[in-house]
C-alpha cells in the first residue's frame, strides 16, 4: 500500500457540464471528512473557465493551480521533446507527466498517463457508456470522440474508476481489457451546512418568484436526460385540471447539440405547460439547495446515468424523488417508492399525482426528515472518501 500525501485533482466539467465540477467538489469534501489534520495536501489543477468554490476545509491543505500558468508552454523546443517522450518512451502526456514528477506527487486522478515507469501513480475515470447506450444522444463527432477517449483508458489506463457497479458491468462487456484494473467509486455529495441557513430560503422565494408547490429537476438540457417525458407528463395532468409547477435548472444550452433549446421550447409549447414552468439556468449552489429544499419532490427522469448527482442530493435532504427505472438508479437507490418507466409519460403522470395527493399540501422543508438525512448521509460521504483513499494507496 502506497503512502499518499500529495494528490492532484485535474478539474473536469465547466458551465456545459457542472456534474463534472461538482464531482470534483465532492472528491474534495470527502478526502477532507477522512484525512488527519495536515496530513494530505490536494492541488487542484484548473483552467480559467472552471469555476469553484471557496472552501472552508478543517483537514487538508488545497491548493488551486492554473494550468497554462505552471505547465510547459507549447514552445517549437518542448513540442520536440514531448514527441520524443511519447514515440520512444511511450509517453501519454508528457506535460502533464513531467510536471507531476518534478514535483513528487502521490496519486493523480482522473487522468490519463502513462506510469512513467513506475514513478507516477494515477487512475482515470469512465463516468459511463452513454455514448454506446444512446449514441444520438449527442452530435456524430463528439459520440466518436466519446468511444476514442473510453477506449484509450481502457486500453493503456493502469487503474480505471467507475460510479457504479452497472458501469463496470458495463466495462466487462464492451472493454474485457478492464477486467482486474477496474473500481467502483459511488460518489456522495457534500451539501454545505452556511447553505442550510433559513435566510436562503427567503432569498431564494423573493429571487425566483415561486410561491405554489412546485417539483424540481436539475439536469443539464440533453436528449439523455428526458425532459420530453417529463414534460409530457406535465401535458397530461394539465388535460385533467392539475396544473404542477416544475423547477428546472441547469444548461439550456447543450453545445453538443444547438437546436435541442428550440426542442425544448417547442415541447414546452405542444404540451401546454409553459405558464407552469421555470427555466432558472445555471444558478448559484445555495440557491440550488435551498429551492431543493422548499420543493415537493425531486424528479430524475434520465435514460441514461453513470451516477446521479441529483438522487445523491435527496438522498442528503431526505426528498421524495420520482425516479426513471433504469439499472443505475436501482442501485443507487433501490427502496424509493416512486420509479416509474422512462420513457412511459402515462406512467410518470399518475407517480406524480399520487405524490401530490400524499404531499401536495405540505411545507417543505420538514426540518425533523432533513436532520435525519443529512446526519445518516454523511456515512456515505465518509466511505466515499475512504474508498478514494484506498485506490489511491494501490
Amino acid at each position: 500500500m502506497k503512502l499518499i500525501k500529495k494528490i492532484a485533482l485535474l478539474a473536469v466539467g465547466d458551465s456545459s457540464w457542472q456534474g463534472g465540477i461538482q464531482y470534483i467538489i465532492n472528491i474534495i469534501r470527502a478526502i477532507d471528512q477522512v484525512s488527519e489534520k495536515g496530513a494530505i495536501e490536494v492541488h487542484l489543477f484548473k483552467n480559467k473557465r472552471q469555476i469553484f468554490p471557496e472552501f472552508n476545509l478543517q483537514n487538508i491543505q488545497l491548493t488551486t493551480l492554473l494550468v497554462d500558468d505552471i505547465l510547459a508552454p507549447f514552445s517549437f523546443a518542448n513540442r520536440v521533446i514531448w514527441f520524443f517522450q511519447r514515440k520512444v518512451k511511450g509517453r501519454i502526456n508528457p506535460r502533464y507527466e513531467n510536471y507531476l514528477l518534478k514535483n513528487k506527487f502521490d496519486f493523480v486522478f482522473p487522468a490519463l498517463l502513462s506510469d512513467c515507469g513506475g514513478r507516477l501513480n494515477s487512475a482515470a475515470w469512465i463516468a459511463d457508456f452513454q455514448y454506446h447506450h444512446f449514441p444520438d444522444g449527442h452530435n456524430k463527432e463528439t459520440t466518436l470522440q466519446a468511444e476514442k477517449t473510453i477506449g484509450a483508458i481502457a486500453s493503456t489506463a493502469k487503474k480505471i474508476v467507475f460510479s457504479s457497479n452497472f458501469c463496470e458491468r458495463d466495462a466487462d462487456k464492451l472493454f474485457p481489457q478492464t477486467v482486474g484494473k477496474s473500481f467502483v467509486m459511488p460518489f456522495a455529495v457534500y451539501i454545505p451546512p452556511a447553505h442550510l441557513q433559513s435566510t436562503y430560503l427567503q432569498i431564494a422565494r423573493d429571487k425566483y418568484q415561486i410561491t405554489e408547490p412546485y417539483l424540481m429537476v436539475s439536469n443539464l438540457f440533453g436528449a439523455t436526460k428526458n425532459h420530453k417525458t417529463l414534460f409530457e407528463a406535465l401535458g397530461i395532468l394539465r388535460k385533467q385540471g392539475l396544473k404542477i409547477n416544475l423547477v428546472c435548472t441547469g444548461n439550456i444550452i447543450n453545445h453538443t447539440d444547438l437546436d435541442f433549446a428550440n426542442q425544448i421550447l417547442q415541447m414546452i409549447t405542444d404540451n401546454g405547460i409553459r405558464d407552469q414552468l421555470y427555466l432558472l439556468g445555471l444558478i448559484p449552489r445555495d440557491h440550488q439547495v435551498a429551492l431543493y429544499r422548499m420543493a415537493t419532490a425531486l424528479v430524475q427522469p434520465s435514460v441514461n446515468e453513470g451516477w446521479s448527482t441529483l438522487v445523491e442530493e435527496a438522498k442528503a435532504l431526505g426528498k421524495n424523488i420520482l425516479l426513471s427505472d433504469i439499472p443505475v438508479h436501482r442501485e443507487q437507490m433501490p427502496h424509493n417508492p416512486y420509479f416509474f418507466e422512462s420513457l412511459n409519460s402515462v406512467l410518470l403522470a399518475s407517480k406524480i399525482k399520487e405524490v401530490y395527493v400524499a404531499f401536495g399540501d405540505q411545507a417543505f422543508p420538514n426540518r425533523q426528515i432533513e436532520e435525519n438525512a443529512l446526519h445518516n448521509y454523511r456515512n456515505n460521504l465518509v466511505e466515499f472518501g475512504n474508498t478514494f483513499i484506498s485506490i489511491a494507496s494501490k
